[in-house]
């Protein structure tokens, strides 16, 4: 039935946009010499966000004078803002009554006259024909699954083997713009790292511990390592460490946060309780990151915040850190199925082969001397 209705709206957008053209409607603005108005697209979560920011960069190292927007959700744009790269945000809102919202911000962004338009990412089947009927003269983006594709002026297919990053970098070498860089960026103001600094201070954690902290939550239950294995770590790096273990998390993994945090001798519970910004501020306090596959831990490669990430059974090559400058170590485990289910696993197995001990031998080894002598210094 599902897809019954997807190919009923594709074929509906399709006769719009092949009539919008047959009337030349709207005016295309068509690209210059040397183009300088882009729009940006990425409309999805927080490590698809950050993924595009090295082609940001590229667009901007090759056309220092342009004028670049980013439409985006929400959590998008609070994860790039302070971004030198980008000059405006055009937000993007999901549900029935964002809907009434579409013609107004459809409005601001044909004001804008932008000339080539890449879609780096846009899971909500709306975002394709609205780039369209903003009269960009090109479209770029890369091969959709959703049957959009002939919205796009250019495409390039999808580079299946290579990181998520030289995907959206693939797009933007279609207008020459390249960078030798590929770490992302997330830029952090001083008022949000004092703000953090107080933060820690106000729940009387001693800067002159180790903070190590602890992401259990993911958003599917294939990419979560079990609740158990978390206590047990934490208690041991506890001993071990003499650390202050954090426990983070959304609002939604409230009650995941609080029964691990409960089950650790003095550890604190975080869920809801921080901005996007704010959490990230924090997180690159932290002596020691350690997380399942999901967003946080995005943040926390941008960060160069010391990171163990597990990604079994998301393959590292498309997702993982990818040239990153801090320091890291992956744990991935064979796939347990073939073929891989992915969404459809409701039982993590591949993440409970990940053992505790191997999660302490990695936290030992990044933390190098602080582990064995303390942050200070000071044996332990």
């Amino acid at each position: 039935m599902k897809r019954f209705i997807d190919r009923f709206k594709n074929s509906a957008i399709k006769k719009i946009i092949t009539l919008s053209q047959q009337l030349n409607v709207p005016k295309r603005n068509n690209r210059r010499a040397i183009p300088s108005r882009f729009l940006v697209v990425s409309t999805t979560g927080i490590g698809d966000t950050l993924w595009g920011t090295p082609a940001i960069r590229a667009l901007k190292e090759t056309y220092p004078d342009s004028y670049l927007g980013v439409l985006t959700n929400q959590i998008g744009s609070e994860l790039l803002q302070e971004n030198p790269n980008i000059d405006e945000f055009f937000i993007f809102r999901r549900g029935g009554r964002a809907i009434f919202s579409l013609p107004v911000l459809l409005k601001i962004l044909r004001q804008k006259k932008f000339e080539v338009a890449f879609i780096f990412h846009a899971s909500d089947r709306v975002i394709w024909p609205l780039v369209f009927f903003t009269g960009a003269g090109e479209i770029i983006g890369t091969y959709d699954t959703k049957g959009l594709d002939f919205i796009l002026t250019r495409s390039t297919d999808q580079l299946l083997h290579s990181h998520a990053i030289e995907n959206r970098l693939a797009l933007v070498r279609q207008l020459g713009a390249n960078t030798e860089d590929r770490a992302l960026e997330l830029y952090l103001t001083v008022e949000e790292r004092n703000r953090m600094e107080q933060f820690l201070k106000d729940r009387g954690i001693n800067r002159d511990v180790l903070i190590v902290g602890l992401h259990p939550g993911a958003k599917n239950v294939y990419r979560r390592w079990p609740s158990k294995n978390f206590i047990d770590l934490g208690n041991i790096l506890i001993k071990k460490l003499n650390c202050q273990i954090l426990i983070t998390g959304s609002k939604k993994e409230n009650s995941l946060v609080d029964e691990i945090s409960a089950k650790i001798n003095g550890a604190i519970p975080i869920a809801g309780k921080l901005s996007i910004r704010e959490s990230a501020a924090l997180i690159e306090k932290m002596d020691l990151f350690i997380t399942n596959d999901t967003g946080p831990m995005h943040i926390a490669f941008a960060l160069e915040t010391p990171t163990i990430a597990m990604l079994s059974p998301s393959n590292p090559n498309n997702c993982g850190p990818y040239k990153a400058k801090g320091k890291y170590r992956i744990i991935k485990k064979p796939q347990t199925c073939t073929p891989c289910i992915y969404k459809k696993c409701y039982n993590p197995v591949c993440m409970e082969h990940i053992t505790v001990e191997e999660v302490v031998a990695d936290a030992e080894s990044l933390l190098g001397s602080k582990a064995r002598e303390g942050k200070n210094g000071k044996h332990v």
